[in-house]
C-alpha cells in the first residue's frame, strides 16, 4: 500500500510538474502557425501586387514587405525570378509587332520588376 501511494504522488507530481512544458510547447506551437499564417499573408499580398504592376499600392506593398530584413532575400529571389521569367517573354515576343499589347505589358512589368527590386534594395 506504502508503494502504491508512493507510485501515485510520483505519479501526480511528474503530470503537475510537465504542465508547464506542455503549456510552453503549446505556446510556441501556436506562435509558430501565427507566423506561417502571416508569412501566407505576406505571399498572397506580394502575389496579387505582381499581378497588378499599374496599381500604385504594388510597390508600396512589395516595399513594406521587401525591406523587413526577414525576408529580404526570399522576396528579393522571387522578384529576381520574376523578372527573368517576363524578360525572357519580352526577348521572345515577335520584333515585328513592336508596338503589340503584349509587348507592352512585358515592357511594363519588366519596369515595375526594375523599379520594385530597387526600393527594396534602397531602403
Amino acid at each position: 500500500m506504502k508503494y502504491a501511494n508512493l507510485i501515485s504522488f510520483t505519479l501526480a507530481t511528474s503530470l503537475l510538474s510537465s504542465i508547464p512544458v506542455m503549456a510552453q510547447e503549446n505556446q510556441f506551437y501556436d506562435e509558430q502557425s501565427s507566423q506561417t499564417y502571416q508569412i501566407g499573408i505576406m505571399i498572397q499580398a506580394i502575389s496579387a501586387a505582381l499581378a497588378k504592376p499599374k496599381d500604385p499600392d504594388s510597390l508600396d506593398t512589395i516595399s513594406r514587405y521587401g525591406t523587413d530584413s526577414r525576408y529580404y532575400v526570399m522576396i528579393r529571389g522571387w522578384l529576381v525570378q520574376e523578372l527573368l521569367g517576363v524578360q525572357s517573354q519580352l526577348d521572345a515576343s515577335h520584333a515585328n509587332e513592336a508596338e503589340s499589347e503584349t509587348k507592352l505589358k512585358f515592357i511594363d512589368k519588366v519596369t515595375f520588376l526594375h523599379e520594385a527590386i530597387g526600393r527594396i534594395d534602397l531602403e
